[in-house]
């Protein structure tokens, strides 16, 4: 159970770890030398957002992230609302699109009407958004994530403050600097995590949470409720800050555009050499989330393959007992469902240091449950410069034995293959082979969230399509400003 404290005794709590910083004013010399100490600052904001007495229903105007988001759901979007943050984080691409006028172009122009007409609310006070989302999981039931948006100082990642473990793509991120650019607007927060085993601030977030809501929607089809409160208290916003000076950030999703940001900052640095530590670039939006929240909740990403050569199936039924204990799920007509429902069961009860997966082949009646064998053997096999934690990761042996060992396919024809696919369902994986649209479905387990922060702190990269942390944090509840007339009208 975790720990309930009254936000005074999250004082207290902070007042011992950072020795007397609650008794420093901030601006004096004390308390800029103690903070230049620290490991990140994380800062209350001055903010846009929607304007409820303007914008009478804005659930209308969020959307998912830019990255997740489908030609047919931007189309959607674009339907459900005329102003939906669509028209900014992903405008459409227009037939004459050129130089001058573009889908950047018009995002921003598209910012600067809303702004004028009053559609966008500018914040005078900074503060901290704490945002919640509740969730059904098959299986599980109601699972709820709380956890608060705030400005983030950008670290260059070799200062091990704010850490990765995802590799960026180029494509993406040329993208997320042009729309920053042109706009100077930071619309969407990167998903991010800390460790905080107190629990100082969770207690400070489900204290303010007892009041209503300013934004309380329900996410169709998915029925993910959103919640959003502020949190404007200049003390309580205080312990926030100071909790987080001592705590490294670990990013769980939004690399490209944490990067995108640091390539921003650079820039602005040789455009405004005088700008100062605290020009408005020099931060980044992020949802922060406490590693131990018990909502925390990383789905799998199961693999699709098509195009398989005939021999190559049957070397990987023959070299899979090589390396995994096989247990087949045998099904006849009618059984099908309830053997499936079996078999995936049995892949989630894995025991611990067991590394499962499930295969089903195009044209068989049964399903595989695939176990390794030997971590020590798999390891001596695997000739790589990485950590054991890294090579035991369940994505990386499927990568290294089924795929590259047995089937010939390497990581980088993996990120250039039109061969396969991925999809969180293990269902509709199981029907595309069902139905002949691909050969194979391999079904994972999740990748544990330990896993993720040892890969981070070992300054290693999972690699492709490792976590899918859920739900995804919908896009437009905040929006932060990067113009300094913004920031220097408080």
């Amino acid at each position: 159970m975790r720990p309930r404290y009254s936000v005074a005794f999250a004082a207290a709590t902070v007042f011992r770890g950072i020795r007397g910083a609650l008794l420093t004013p901030p601006g004096s010399q004390v308390y800029c030398a103690m903070m230049s100490d620290s490991v990140n600052d994380v800062r209350p904001f001055r903010a846009l957002h929607y304007d409820p007495s303007v914008v009478k229903n804005i659930g209308d105007c969020l959307s998912q992230p830019y990255d997740v988001i489908s030609p047919q759901q931007q189309e959607a979007y674009y339907r459900l609302h005329a102003y939906n943050v669509i028209r900014l984080i992903l405008n459409r691409i227009e037939p004459g699109d050129g130089e001058n006028g573009n889908r950047y172009t018009r995002a921003r122009a598209e910012l600067d009407r809303w702004r004028r007409d009053g559609i966008l609310h500018e914040t005078v006070r900074p503060s901290f958004w704490i945002y919640e989302q509740s969730f059904d999981l098959t299986g599980i039931g109601r699972k709820t994530v709380k956890g608060f948006i705030g400005a983030v100082r950008l670290r260059d990642y070799a200062e091990r403050r704010v850490l990765p473990h995802e590799k960026v793509l180029k494509g993406p991120l040329e993208d997320r600097i042009r729309l920053t650019e042109e706009t100077d607007t930071q619309f969407e927060y990167i998903w991010s995590l800390y460790q905080d085993r107190a629990y100082v601030i969770d207690n400070i977030l489900d204290e303010q949470a007892k009041d209503a809501p300013i934004i309380d929607y329900v996410e169709k089809p998915i029925d993910v409720r959103h919640r959003m409160w502020r949190l404007t208290d200049p003390s309580t916003c205080e312990i926030v800050r100071r909790t987080m000076a001592r705590l490294k950030i670990y990013i769980a999703d939004g690399h490209h555009r944490y990067q995108t940001m640091l390539t921003i900052r650079d820039r602005m640095r040789k455009r405004f050499p005088d700008a100062g530590p605290d020009a408005p670039w020099e931060y980044i939006m992020m949802f922060l989330v406490n590693s131990e929240h018990e909502g925390l909740t990383i789905l799998p990403t199961h693999r699709l393959l098509n195009d398989i050569q005939v021999d190559s199936l049957f070397k990987l039924g023959a070299d899979i007992l090589e390396h995994f204990h096989v247990k087949k799920y045998t099904f006849r007509d009618g059984e099908e469902g309830e053997v499936r429902r079996r078999w995936l069961r049995d892949l989630q009860d894995v025991g611990p240091g067991d590394h499962s997966f499930g295969a089903y082949i195009v044209n068989t009646n049964g399903y595989y449950l695939l176990t390794l064998r030997d971590e020590e053997a798999y390891e001596e096999l695997v000739k790589l410069d990485y950590s054991s934690a890294w090579k035991l990761l369940d994505v990386n042996i499927l990568n290294t034995l089924i795929l590259e060992r047995i089937l010939g396919i390497t990581e980088e024809q993996l990120s250039l293959s039109t061969s396969i696919a991925y999809t969180k369902d293990a269902n509709e994986a199981v029907e595309k082979v069902r139905a002949g649209e691909m050969q194979v479905a391999l079904i994972l387990n999740p990748t544990a969230l330990g896993d993720v922060i040892t890969i981070a702190e070992n300054d290693e990269k999972m690699p492709r399509k490792s976590t899918h942390f859920y739900p995804k944090p919908v896009s437009g509840l905040v929006f932060y400003p990067m113009d300094r007339d913004f920031h220097a009208a408080k």
